[in-house]
């Protein structure tokens, strides 16, 4: 691993408008596929005890190509490098072995009760919907603190590591197989075995459908599943087919039909997708991508999928 130095020498005169926050996020933090991204890592205060922060130490992610730092007045910036087994696309037509693994900036001080943004320019891989994680270490007078967990699925963490988003395809509004219109699907994110699609199926036509079966890569069985009531408890089970009557629609949705996922070969993740195929009795067979919202999601996906007619 080899390290480069450079002074500051350029002031940073961004001042924020929105409230502080209490972890160091990455802001903005949506991105598109490839780009080079500009972002900054926003510090809202210091280690606890009124102390300033006097480092902030971020390591960069696989498949970042290249990163840069801004430079800051009173701070000494450092970049840690490191060198691949393999060359990698890192822009432009070039080629590199050496990537920025981390980056420091020194020997300033930023007082507790005020903020500030530590710049970066990120080359970011060419990956629809990924999540990128940047461990940040803060250190102040007498101690430091460790911004660095990444959180499982639907949960929380005390100390999250800042986070980039790289946006998925552009969302579409329904995919349509024959009469059927297929609304807003979405899953849940989950690291369970386990899991389950929702959507709305609207149908244009004046004779009744129905939704015969559904098929996916990500899980060795794919079921219809509807739920019922069993004296105070209800309790799934699965259904031949779910009815479209004519000039109407039916909603797959949480405690009601829905598609299950069943044998999960991967964890489902928020800000991520799968492809779901979906065969009509009439209408034939459509496959539409299905966006990952958070656990515990009710309704109003953000994204739908791209159509492919079989």
């Amino acid at each position: 691993m080899s390290i480069t130095k450079f002074a500051g020498a350029a002031a940073l005169a961004t001042l924020l408008s929105s409230p502080v926050h209490a972890h160091i996020v990455a802001d903005p933090a949506e991105a598109k596929p490839g780009s080079y991204f500009r972002t900054a890592l926003r510090v809202g205060h210091g280690c606890g005890a009124g102390k300033p922060t006097t480092a902030i130490r971020v390591t960069i992610p696989e498949g970042v190509a290249n990163a840069s730092a801004q430079p800051k007045p009173g701070w000494e910036i450092t970049v840690e490098t490191t060198k691949l087994a393999q060359p990698i696309d890192a822009g432009h037509g070039h080629k590199t072995d050496t990537v920025v693994s981390a980056i420091n900036w020194r020997g300033g001080s930023l007082p507790n009760e005020q903020f500030d943004e530590f710049g970066l320019v990120l080359k970011l891989p060419d990956a629809p919907g990924q999540q990128l994680w940047l461990p940040v270490i803060q250190t102040c007078a007498g101690g430091e603190t460790r911004w660095d967990q990444i959180p499982a699925a639907g949960q929380r963490a005390e100390r999250p590591a800042a986070l980039i988003r790289i946006a998925g395809d552009a969302p579409q509004a329904s995919v349509k197989a024959g009469d059927i219109q297929v609304l807003q699907p979405f899953a849940r994110a989950t690291p369970a075995k386990v899991g389950g699609v929702f959507l709305t199926l609207k149908n244009a036509g004046g004779t009744a459908d129905k939704l015969l079966k559904a098929a996916s890569p990500v899980a060795e069985t794919v079921e219809l599943h509807t739920h019922i009531k069993d004296g105070d408890a209800m309790r799934m089970r699965a259904v031949d087919n779910i009815p479209v009557p004519a000039h109407g629609q039916t909603a797959l949705e949480p405690g009601g039909y829905h598609v299950m996922l069943i044998g999960l070969k991967q964890a489902l993740k928020e800000g991520t997708s799968f492809p779901l195929t979906l065969t009509f009795e009439k209408a034939g067979t459509v496959t539409l991508s299905v966006p990952v919202q958070k656990a515990g999601s009710s309704g109003m996906p953000t994204a739908g999928g791209h159509q492919h007619k079989h």
